[in-house]
C-alpha cells in the first residue's frame, strides 16, 4: 500500500550475489520460492541468516530494492546491498498463500516455511550459522517475524519489526472502517477476510493464530526490536492495540523479557502531520539499522 510520490535517482549497481531457490513447503507440499542474496565472495564460514518476509503487496523483490514504485527511498532503502556489506544470507519467501496473492498475513503454511528455510537453504549449498538466525520485516513482513519467533524461538536468535501489524482481527478492523478513500480503494479488509476463511466475526480463532498475542511464551524469549508510530496512517492505533499492549504483556509475562519499543516519529512540541507523511511514516524503515542491531546478538 503506498501513495505514489517522486522517487530518487538510480541506485548503484548492487555487487550482492541473487538467487531464486525452489523448495517444498512442509505445511502441504507445494513448491515455494524465496530470493536469496548473499555475499559476492564468501567464504566456507557459516553466515549469518536473515528471514525476510515482504509487506503485504509488496513483492519481495520490490521489498529488497525499496518498496513500490514511487515510494520515497528515505522511507524505504530496502536491503539493497545490505548482503554484501554486512556479509549475511538474506532469504525473501515469495509468501504462502491460499486465495490471496502476496497476502500470508502471517498463515501457519508461510510461517512453517520460513522456519523450514533455515535448513532448505543447505539443501541449496549455503551454509547458515544457525547461532544467528533472524527476522525483520515491515507491516506484514513484521507481523511475521514476531509469529515466527513466537512459535519457533529456539531457531530464531533475535527479530527486528517496523510498524507490526500486531493484533489481525483489530487490523481488519480498522481497515474496514477507514475513512480513508485510498485506504478503502485497496479493498484489503475483503482480501484479508478471503486468505484468512471470513471475517474476525466469523472465524475469530483464525485471526487469533495469526497475531503475536497468541505466542507471547515464546517471543518473551527472543531479543526483539520493534519501531512503531502514533501518526501511522495505515496501521493506526498502535498504542492501545498493536506495539504497545504487545510490549506491556510481554513484559508483564517477564521483566526481563528482551524486547525494546521505539516511537519513530516522536516529536518535540506539536507538528501538524499530512495524510502523504503519515502514509510514509507507515512504510518507513531501515533495514541497514536493523541488521546492525540484530548481528550484535548469538545465541
Amino acid at each position: 500500500m503506498t501513495l505514489i510520490v517522486e522517487r530518487p535517482s538510480v541506485l548503484p549497481p548492487d555487487p550482492s550475489r541473487k538467487q531464486t531457490i525452489e523448495y517444498t513447503s512442509p505445511a502441504d507440499g507445494c513448491t515455494m520460492r524465496a530470493d536469496v542474496y548473499s555475499p559476492s565472495r564468501a567464504g566456507t564460514d557459516p553466515l549469518p541468516l536473515l528471514l525476510a518476509p515482504h509487506a503485504i503487496t509488496w513483492t519481495a523483490a520490490e521489498d529488497y530494492h525499496g518498496g513500490l514504485q514511487g515510494l520515497v527511498r528515505k522511507y524505504h532503502p530496502g536491503y539493497y546491498g545490505l548482503a554484501e556489506k554486512y556479509g549475511v544470507i538474506i532469504a525473501m519467501p515469495h509468501g504462502h498463500h491460499h486465495r490471496e496473492a502476496l497476502c500470508s498475513v502471517a498463515g501457519a503454511e508461510q510461517i512453517d516455511d520460513m522456519a523450514h528455510l533455515i535448513e532448505a537453504l543447505g539443501h541449496s549449498a549455503y551454509r547458515v550459522d544457525k547461532r544467528r538466525v533472524y527476522a525483520c520485516g515491515l507491516s506484514m513482513g513484521a507481523q511475521e517475524a514476531l509469529v515466527l519467533a513466537g512459535r519457533h524461538p529456539d531457531k530464531i536468535t533475535a527479530i527486528v519489526a517496523f510498524n507490526p501489524i500486531v493484533d489481525l482481527a483489530a487490523w481488519h478492523e480498522e481497515l474496514a472502517t477507514s475513512e480513508s478513500p485510498e485506504i478503502r480503494e485497496y479493498d484489503t479488509a475483503k482480501r484479508i477476510a478471503n486468505e484468512v476463511g471470513g471475517t474476525p466475526a466469523q472465524v475469530p480463532e483464525a485471526y487469533q493464530a495469526r497475531s503475536a498475542f497468541g505466542y507471547l511464551q515464546g517471543l518473551a524469549r527472543v531479543p526483539s526490536l520493534v519501531f512503531w508510530s502514533e501518526h501511522d496512517f495505515v496501521v493506526p492505533r498502535q498504542i492501545t492495540h498493536h506495539t504497545i499492549p504487545l510490549y506491556r504483556r510481554l513484559k508483564e509475562l517477564d521483566v526481563n523479557t528482551p524486547i525494546a519499543e521505539y516511537n519513530h516519529s516522536t516529536i518535540h512540541g506539536p507538528l501538524k502531520l499530512d495524510q502523504v507523511t503519515r502514509w510514509q511514516l507507515h512504510e518507513w524503515c531501515d533495514y541497514d539499522l536493523a541488521l546492525h542491531w540484530l548481528l550484535g546478538h548469538t545465541k
